[in-house]
C-alpha cells in the first residue's frame, strides 16, 4: 500500500518545494487567472522562468504548500514586516492549481495567512489583488484600498486592486 495521500493537506514550505510551488503558481496563473485576465497579461506573468525566489522565502516559515498525492498543488506567502515598531503583514499571493481548487483550501491558507498576521502584531493585512480573486477577498473583509491598477509582472502589466483588511483582537 502507498503512503501517498489521497487528501490534499496544507504544510509548511522546506526545502526542495522550489521547483513544485514554482510550477503549482505559474499553471495556477495560466488556468485559473486567465479565466479574469487577458492572454497579454499571462503571457509573461503566467510563464516566468524558474528562479531562486522560493527557496529566500522558504526560512521566513510564513511559507505554505498544499500537497496532494506528493505534488505541490497551491502556495499562500504572507510576508511580516517592522517598521518604527509596527508590525505590517502583506498577501504576496495565494494560488491554487484546478486540482484543489473548490475544496475550502483557499479559504484555510487564507485564514492560515490572516492569523499569522495577526499573531505578529499587525494591525493591517494588505494584498494586491488579481481580477478573479477580488471577490474572495472581499468575502473575508478586505477592501479596496484604491483603484484598479496595473503592475509590470513578468514583461506583463496585469491588473490588479490593491486592497487591507483590519485585523481586530
Amino acid at each position: 500500500m502507498s503512503s501517498v495521500t489521497s487528501q490534499p493537506i496544507i504544510r509548511k514550505a522546506f526545502e526542495g518545494d522550489e521547483r513544485g510551488i514554482h510550477e503549482a503558481h505559474m499553471r495556477s496563473i495560466r488556468e485559473i487567472c486567465s479565466k479574469a485576465h487577458s492572454p497579454e497579461e499571462i503571457k509573461g506573468w503566467g510563464n516566468r522562468p524558474f528562479s531562486n525566489l522560493w527557496s529566500q522565502l522558504i526560512p521566513s516559515g510564513t511559507l505554505w504548500v498544499i500537497e496532494l498525492a506528493e505534488e505541490i498543488h497551491g502556495v499562500g506567502y504572507v510576508k511580516i514586516s517592522e517598521e518604527s515598531g509596527n508590525f505590517n503583514a502583506h498577501i504576496f499571493g495565494l494560488y491554487l492549481t484546478p486540482e484543489v481548487v473548490g475544496q475550502g483550501l483557499g479559504a484555510k491558507l487564507m485564514k492560515l495567512m490572516i492569523n499569522t498576521g495577526r499573531d505578529a502584531g499587525a494591525k493591517l493585512v494588505t494584498l494586491d489583488s488579481s481580477i478573479n480573486a477580488h471577490d474572495f477577498y472581499k468575502r473575508f473583509g478586505f477592501v479596496d484600498t484604491g483603484p484598479l491598477n496595473f503592475s509590470e509582472i513578468g514583461g506583463s502589466l496585469v491588473r490588479g486592486y490593491p486592497m487591507a483588511l483590519k485585523i481586530t483582537d
